[in-house]
């Protein structure tokens, strides 16, 4: 903190942290109003098809339902999201639909549970039409038309080319050119809290109100008095407290238009709140992106020049789409001191979600595939990569090749003292094995010329009548410590302590207008309007003072809250005395960035008053066994002029930063003819809180002269280097260039391995020959015929909206509930998968029986010869049992891996055992042939098959992923099963029918869990590779061994999650029993464990996993 200032530079927490900590906060889903309704919308089923009829007719008359609409009930108007000229979009689907989770219809009920029986009865007629699912098929000869334009190619709505400073005559004089393609997926934000509104139109009045967690009120309201025909002023955004944004909340979601017209039609407020699921159907996604970057190097490493080629996938409709065009442009041309640079970009059409923007907004691939190539030129070169950043870093005072001038600039400062802290100097040359160190170095506007009205702010400080200071503004923080900041600038000018400050955000009625919080703009343009707007207040009261004091106003003074007269001690006077005295009032003002706009072509000029720098170093380890990366640090150096509150801004970087880990290693949207397969948390490979690395920041302050109090902007500049300085580590630990993200363990497994085949010995398993002809057939016979054959006659997923829930009173009684002829019923103890799975509708029930409460299902009973478990036991009183963990330690530590404690508190040893497929085809919705019946196809065979089974699959491929399956295998144990026909003891070989298919009859229920106690010495490992600690397995392997004296009398090995069955591997047992131990036994008895595998596209690399994870538990058993 500068003595220059009071408040600026201190730690402040938030403004609302305590509300929200305590739970005081109100959040749009906590809202209510007097006779409101619950909205549902209708989704379409199909990427593309042309909409033939909507019939509402029976949803009309549903009990409970007030409302129904469909796209004809809306005007004819399109959302213009990133300006009319790519106005492509209803707000509800009118003719067509174009992706998977377009809006349909939707209804308003009394209670949601209505609601939702009546999105189920309206009848919807579609002709599907052919889709296309990724950028080259769109933009091939034929292709089906999503859109079209009369000036460009189909399927493409904005084309940019541009060459600046002589891009050919800069590779003809290169000495090295470099050239190499990248390309990425699409991530998403989820944040916490889902996307939701809450609408009351006033009928008599003609007014809407909103509630909705937005980061852009003014636009929220724009839009929707646009596509509603309603007046502007009409329409009014009210304040919420909103859980989290990065983007996916920045445009107005099309809830909000639908709960709009709900209200209208019912003349009652409606609440619509999207689940988790929707969120990843019809949320604001990245874009994908396909980027060719070729780079003419001088000898002395000098840029000549820099030339991108580049794809960006759309989606079906036109949101943020030309916001990622211009962030490939940005970095194309000005990262970096570059002689010459041009660019060659398009925006292309898919039948997939629209997207919408992201944190970053593009730039961190951008910078990922420029970083890399970076990385390589310094290695051409013989250069250090570090000084060859330095060495080339922009500078104050350059103009890049786009007409950025750079003002304040610490890039090659941040560099430095990045490089420093990461300790590059004492470990470049010491580096231990399957270590490396990347860096990366960003560059980003201080707020972009993003928006067509311009980039403005407007602030209002009213004093009230008690004498506290209201500052107003239509930004949105989104847990950005936004609001905080506003305060403080206007608390440093009005020389205040901060205490006696509010912040209203978003009240577009309330407050002045502001664009909202999105391009890291609140802190520059909105605190550059608080800063106006407090010197208007201060020359105001003062005015208002000496009119009343008879005074010029020059000689009142007013700081630390108090105004007094110069010469007269006797005149002073609190804010609330001013209050008191002249009655509450309020003052407004506004800022704007006064400089040209780039050319609307090309992008060519600024695009901000200033530019923020950084640079990140990352220290990475690989598992060479499993090719997991851990990302052991990371060091951050930001220039962003001066630091205004540190707390808020370390909050910022370490959010960015582990959103870049989940971008760089984990994080991506998988597709299934156009609908998303991973859309939940549970499969969409986020970052846990357990990943985040030790993170150091550090600031270099510039005093930026154009900034509030010289601060630039901050708020998306540490996910910007992230994904690049961790692959750039990675390449160093592996010795290989990744040139697609995210960078998967399988990823890395397969480069490390890459050389060192395994002979699979797939004619081991004889009807693998049947498995490989019926896939050789799939692409172009079988799956299209199935998926034809399994949508016309194959069951289709329905979801339960009600079903009897019954509690028995003991055993018998609920063997009694089971036996009820004429009905489905499900038992259920955790509820952990049963409750999930009758959300995605893989369970059709009439009633569910909770045994969790039943005694005779209890309890832990330790005898001298084995060991029962109660079904309905937790894994969490498994896992904390020290007794049980000195009988068998594989037991309660190879548990400890399910999930999380709050999982585990709840989940039981028997539904681990008999949860259902967690094949994501199966989970999200797809006809598939377990869920569709034998007329369907299996979706594992052409999709992304990278978690399914290597070993013993056959018309399907979804593996066992149960932990306690392979564990309790090994261990030798049964499970107990009781019915009215008498007692069953089954051993857990041979428990299992196919993956969440057990031997279990109905009307029978499993009443405990049988381990024998080994009367021999033992000792025991299991092994597990997930993609996050406590996720479901990728392989894993449990080992027992028994020992008599010194020598190994029988060993058990069993496997995980890489077949439809826990498998015992037998011929590595007889192996290990057979010969001497020693590296090269135990490592060809683990090559044994892939014998008669047979792996699909993406999944080969499990057959490495499997092998290394069984040596390291062999070894680990050897050890003990």
């Amino acid at each position: 903190m500068s003595a220059d200032f009071r408040i600026i530079g201190q730690p402040r927490p938030q403004l609302e942290g305590l509300a929200k900590v305590t739970g005081q906060a109100a959040y749009t889903h906590d809202l209510t109003l007097p006779d409101m309704l619950y909205g549902v919308i209708l989704r379409s089923p199909h990427p593309h098809a042309r909409i033939k009829s909507v019939d509402l007719s029976k949803a009309h008359a549903m009990p409970g339902v007030v409302a129904a609409v469909s796209g004809r009930d809306f005007p004819d108007k399109k959302y213009i999201n990133a300006g009319a000229v790519y106005a492509d979009r209803f707000a509800m689907a009118r003719d067509r639909v174009r992706f998977v989770g377009e809006e349909v219809a939707a209804v308003a009920a009394e209670t949601l549970a209505q609601a939702q029986a009546a999105l189920a009865a309206i009848n919807v007629e579609y002709e599907t039409l052919p889709a296309v699912f990724d950028v080259e098929t769109a933009l091939a000869p034929g292709a089906p038309v999503i859109h079209g334009k009369p000036d460009l190619p189909p399927n493409v709505t904005q084309q940019s080319v541009a060459n600046f400073g002589g891009v050919e005559a800069a590779f003809e004089d290169a000495d090295h050119i470099f050239d190499a393609t990248f390309e990425h997926g699409i991530v998403v934000p989820i944040c916490l809290e889902t996307n939701g509104v809450l609408t009351s139109f006033d009928v008599v009045a003609g007014s809407l109100n909103i509630w909705a967690p937005t980061q852009a009120p003014f636009f929220v309201r724009k839009e929707v008095a646009h596509v509603m025909e309603l007046p502007l002023e009409d329409v009014q955004v009210r304040s919420v407290v909103i859980g989290g944004g990065f983007g996916g909340k920045s445009q107005s979601p099309e809830p909000i238009a639908i709960a709009a017209m709900l209200s209208i039609k019912a003349g009652r407020p409606v609440k619509i709140l999207l689940t988790r699921q929707e969120e990843f159907l019809s949320g604001k996604s990245d874009h994908a992106k396909k980027m060719r970057i070729r780079s003419a190097v001088a000898a002395d490493g000098s840029l000549l020049g820099r030339h991108t080629e580049f794809w960006v996938d759309n989606g079906a409709y036109t949101h943020m789409g030309p916001a990622y065009i211009s962030a490939v442009r940005q970095r194309t041309c000005n990262l970096y001191r570059v002689g010459a640079a041009g660019f060659d970009g398009k925006l292309v059409h898919t039948n997939k979600v629209s997207g919408g923007s992201y944190r970053g907004m593009g730039s961190p691939q951008i910078i990922w595939a420029i970083e890399t190539q970076i990385d390589e030129i310094a290695e051409k070169l013989g250069k250090d990569k570090l000084a060859y950043r330095i060495e080339i870093a922009n500078q104050p005072g350059d103009r890049t090749p786009m007409g950025w001038n750079i003002g304040t600039c610490a890039m090659a400062e941040c560099l430095a003292e990045a490089g420093r802290r990461i300790g590059w100097a004492e470990k470049k040359d010491a580096m231990p094995a399957n270590r490396g160190i990347g860096f990366a170095a960003m560059i980003n506007p201080s707020v972009g010329m993003l928006y067509a009205e311009g980039n403005f702010a407007c602030v209002s400080i009213d004093l009230l009548a008690d004498g506290r200071l209201r500052v107003g503004t239509q930004s949105a923080d989104c847990g950005t410590s936004q609001n905080t900041v506003m305060g403080q600038f206007v608390a440093e000018e009005l020389g205040l302590d901060g205490t006696q400050i509010d912040v209203l955000h978003m009240d577009t009625e309330e407050t002045p207008p502001d664009l909202g919080s999105a391009a890291s703009r609140v802190t520059f343009v909105s605190g550059n309007a608080a800063i106006k707007t407090a010197k208007v207040f201060r020359s105001d009261l003062t005015a208002r003072l000496a009119k009343h004091w008879g005074v010029p106003a020059s000689e009142i003074d007013f700081d630390e809250g108090i105004a007094s007269h110069k010469d007269d001690n006797a005149r002073r006077l609190t804010l609330a005395e001013i209050a008191a005295l002249e009655g509450p009032f309020r003052v407004e003002d506004r800022y704007d960035i006064e400089m040209p706009r780039p050319d609307p072509k090309t992008g060519f000029g600024d695009y901000a008053a200033t530019y923020g720098f950084g640079a990140q170093a990352v220290e990475v380890e690989v598992d060479p066994a499993t090719g997991h990366v851990v990302v052991l640090k990371v060091v951050v150096v930001q220039d962003i002029g001066r630091v205004i509150n540190p707390l808020a801004l370390d909050g910022q970087m370490h959010g960015g930063i582990m959103q870049g880990i989940g971008m760089a290693l984990r994080e991506e949207l998988t597709f299934e003819n156009g609908a998303p397969v991973n859309a939940s948390l549970i499969t969409y490979k986020a970052p846990r809180i357990q990943d985040t690395p030790e993170i150091v920041t550090a600031y270099i302050e510039t005093d930026d002269p154009t900034g509030p109090y010289g601060a630039k902007a901050g708020g998306e500049h540490s996910i910007n280097p992230t994904p690049a300085a961790i692959a750039n580590a990675v390449a160093q630990a592996t010795a290989t260039r990744f040139r697609k993200l995210p960078i998967t363990s399988a990823d890395v497994l397969n480069a490390l391995e890459k050389k060192k085949p395994l002979a699979l010995k797939s004619w081991k398993r004889p009807y693998n020959l049947e498995v490989a002809t019926a896939r050789a057939f799939y692409p172009s016979i079988l799956f299209p015929g199935l998926r034809k054959l399994g949508g016309a006659v194959g069951r289709k997923p329905k979801s339960n909206s009600s079903y009897e829930y019954v509690v028995p009173d003991d055993l018998q009684d609920a063997l009694r509930a089971l036996a009820k002829l004429e009905r489905t019923t499900k038992i259920m103890a955790g509820g952990t998968d049963l409750q999930v799975g009758i959300r995605q509708g893989i369970y059709e029930l009439d009633a569910v029986v909770d045994i969790a409460g039943l005694d005779e299902l209890r309890g832990i009973t330790i005898e001298d010869h084995r060991i029962t478990i109660g079904a309905a036991v937790t894994i969490a009183e498994i896992v904390e049992r020290d007794d049980l963990r000195a009988i068998h330690p594989m037991l309660t530590d190879g548990l400890a891996k399910i999930a999380t404690s709050q999982i585990r508190n709840v989940a039981t040893i028997a539904g681990d055992l008999s949860q259902e497929k967690r094949c994501w085809f199966f989970r999200s919705g797809a006809q598939c042939y377990k869920a569709g019946g034998m007329s369907c196809p299996c979706y594992a065979v052409l999709g992304d098959n990278r978690h399914h089974s290597i070993l013993g699959a056959g018309r399907c491929a979804a593996p066992c992923v149960a932990d306690a399956a392979p564990i309790l295998t090994a261990l030798d144990a049964f499970v107990v099963v009781v019915g009215n026909g008498g007692t069953r003891r089954v051993p857990l070989r041979k428990f299992y029918v196919w993956s969440g298919e057990t031997v279990v009859r109905p009307g029978e229920i499993i009443r405990a869990i049988e381990v024998p106690r080994d009367p021999m010495r033992s000792t025991q490992a299991f092994e597990k590779s997930a993609g996050w600690d406590g996720d479901f397995a990728d392989a894993s392997v449990a080992v027992h061994m028994s020992w008599d004296c010194a020598a190994l009398s029988s060993v058990r090995i069993s496997l995980g999650a890489v077949s439809p069955l826990p498998v015992r591997a037998v011929t590595a047992e007889t192996a290990l029993l057979k010969r001497a131990l020693n590296a090269e036994t135990i490592r060809a008895a683990a090559e044994m464990t892939v014998h008669g595998a047979l792996p699909l596209a993406d999944n080969k690399h499990k057959s490495h996993l499997l092998v290394n994870l069984t040596e390291r538990a062999i070894e680990r058993c050897l050890l003990d």
